[in-house]
């Protein structure tokens, strides 16, 4: 026997409504109803939980560059906790506009149209190249680690829908943001894989702070744009196996400072001014011209 999901109109709980049925009676609240009231009051439901979607969609788009300061090795675990619990009600309402859905493509479709509607909106408040520029790669960022990651962890099947529909209209709305959803477990896994490997270990080399401007910048380059390319998660793989090695050559020179100034002068700071300028594959391409260089010198 096939179903369908309806609502009760009376207890407004959800339903599997046998499609060859036309009255039925709630087991929940015991009232008896037709399956074409089933589908109006599910249908009603889904109009109401959009709206109040709509209305606090906003939410989501403040104290961003505050929130990406916790996309750290030993504070995203509770900066994540507090995200879902900040936003818990917001992340509710997603979920029930999913589960009221009587065609999932089309929720799917109005809710990610309320999300590019927001950020949209932020940036078209940004004064001048740079502060657009600036603010993408901050909301890159923040969608990757936070939002895409938040409403994964609704887990319904219908919601892996959503997160990827999600980064192909930002793909097509915003420039060289080819953003791409993960789970929060395989953001915190990365963490264990030494990301920015090189880049840390030549902040690290010239006694730079842990959350310094470059390994930020850098970092939502590389989830922002760099795993949303073609082949990118194959780049990023093939530059982590040969990194460590790398790293652990250099740091064993006498002049190991000086080698790490250099490549901060020839590479990292070229890198940060490009990705900043807007030029995300000349970015890529001074990068893998250093990996290139020391893969030479030190593998």
């Amino acid at each position: 026997m096939e179903y369908r999901e309806g609502r009760c109109p009376k207890c407004r709980e959800v339903m599997q409504i046998p499609v060859d049925r036309e009255r039925i009676i709630c087991m929940f609240c015991g009232q008896e109803f037709s399956a074409q009231e089933g589908r109006t009051a599910d249908e009603q439901a889904y109009e109401t939980y959009l709206a109040q979607f709509k209305e606090h969609a906003g939410d989501f788009f403040t104290d961003m560059d505050k929130t990406v300061k916790g996309f750290q090795r030993n504070e995203y675990e509770g900066s994540f906790k507090q995200y879902l619990l900040t936003y818990q009600e917001n992340l509710k309402t997603i979920r029930s506009v999913m589960l009221a859905a009587t065609d999932r493509e089309r929720a799917v479709d109005e809710i990610s149209e309320i999300f590019l509607e927001h950020a949209r909106g932020v940036m078209d408040a940004q004064k001048g190249k740079l502060g657009r520029e600036s603010m993408q790669m901050t909301m890159n960022m923040y969608m990757v680690t936070y939002v895409l990651p938040a409403i994964l962890s609704l887990d319904h099947g219908a919601f892996s829908d959503l997160p990827q529909e999600i980064c192909q209209k930002w793909s097509t709305t915003f420039k060289n943001s080819n953003i791409q959803a993960a789970g929060y477990d395989s953001l915190k896994e990365g963490f264990r894989r030494k990301l920015c490997y090189i880049t840390t270990a030549v902040c690290e080399g010239l006694q730079k702070p842990q959350d310094c401007y470059e390994l930020q910048v850098l970092k939502s380059y590389r989830d922002g744009y760099l795993s949303g390319r073609e082949q990118g998660d194959a780049l990023i793989a093939r530059y982590y196996d040969m990194a460590p090695t790398i790293v652990k050559r250099i740091n064993k020179k006498k002049e190991s400072r000086a080698i790490y100034e250099d490549l901060y002068r020839t590479y990292i700071s070229p890198c940060i001014r490009l990705i900043e300028e807007g030029e995300n594959e000349a970015c890529l391409k001074k990068y893998e011209e250093m990996v290139e260089v020391l893969r030479r010198a030190y593998m």
